[in-house]
């Protein structure tokens, strides 16, 4: 079995769910968009951005906290515009948020998806203060293989070691907090389709290895380098948040992350809910609907965190 076609279909299914369910969201309220702004400068759709703000806030008027998102979908599905409702809610809320397009797996390996998340950033700390981020408090999410990215990117920002591997040069501001919901960070286990005691399971885990290590495959430099239990050992996180529920498929990551982040003495809060909690209490629920009661609830838990961080 092709293994890489595979995953691309299943993600392709995935994507027509996600349409199909879109009517059936809620739109919030108290916050306003400017959209599609090319971080590049090569309008490639891969290297867009997005930011929200609140209703009211017009730039020039002081600064907001700031909330990175990098958006998840297996690495090889989605952009900042499938989360547009979740963003919204955020900058409702007081915050100034970005979420940036990146190159897929179908397009290149996770050194080349590091390097624009990377550029997106460093575009955030050119352009941000005039465009109403305060940078001295930044958070940064993500969802399912968001939060993988966001656990690296954050690794990454501390660890001038691992900017050499990846190539990427320093951010001009500090990353204060991470949050992650539904957080698939380890990479060596990716069972994402079929489960570790199967053909299928252990087909699609090494084909994701393969794509993300790319054409220099084991011999590329960020072999070892990529899950959160090769990366958080060192300069370590700042404080981690982790929105997780007993019925998600990949439940069990968050278990692995948990671990990680207990071994190497990283402060983390957790948001957890069991299977008798809520029906909703799916793989990535909070992002998918954001009105949902058990969402709100989750993401308020996620800002209440934040608040609290650059409070101290």
């Amino acid at each position: 079995m092709d293994y890489r076609q595979y995953l691309k279909e299943y993600w392709d299914a995935i994507d027509k769910a996600n349409a199909a369910d879109y009517p059936n969201g809620v739109d919030p309220e108290g916050y306003r968009c400017e959209k599609h702004i090319a971080y590049m400068g090569d309008y490639d759709p891969a290297h867009m951005l997005n930011l929200y703000y609140p209703e009211d806030f017009k730039s020039g008027n002081g600064s907001l906290p700031s909330i990175i998102y990098i958006h998840g979908g297996g690495w090889m599905y989605g952009s900042g515009d499938i989360s547009d409702r979740y963003l919204g809610y955020l900058a409702s809320r007081g915050f100034a948020v970005m979420a940036m397009n990146y190159r897929l797996l179908q397009q290149g390996d996770l050194q080349e998806m590091i390097s624009d998340i990377f550029s997106a950033m460093q575009w955030l700390g050119k352009y941000g203060p005039v465009r109403g981020f305060d940078l001295s408090k930044v958070l940064v999410c993500g969802d399912s293989a968001g939060g993988h990215l966001s656990i690296l990117t954050t690794c990454i920002s501390r660890s001038e070691e691992l900017r050499k591997i990846y190539g990427v040069d320093a951010l001009p501001y500090e990353i204060s907090a991470v949050s992650v919901s539904s957080p698939v960070a380890e990479t060596g286990r990716l069972y994402i389709a079929g489960s570790e005691d199967t053909g299928l399971g252990q087909g699609t885990a090494k084909a994701y290895v393969d794509m993300m290590l790319g054409e220099k495959g084991e011999d590329a430099p960020w072999n070892g380098h990529m899950a959160a239990s090769e990366v958080v050992p060192g300069p370590g996180l700042p404080p981690v948040h982790i929105i997780a529920s007993e019925s998600d498929v990949h439940a069990a990551h968050t278990g692995y992350l948990r671990d990680v982040l207990e071994k190497n003495g990283i402060s983390y809060e957790l948001f957890y809910r069991s299977k008798e909690e809520g029906i909703h209490l799916l793989h990535v629920f909070n992002i998918s609907h954001w009105e949902w009661y058990e969402s709100i609830e989750a993401n308020e838990s996620m800002l209440g965190f934040f608040r609290r961080v650059i409070a101290d």
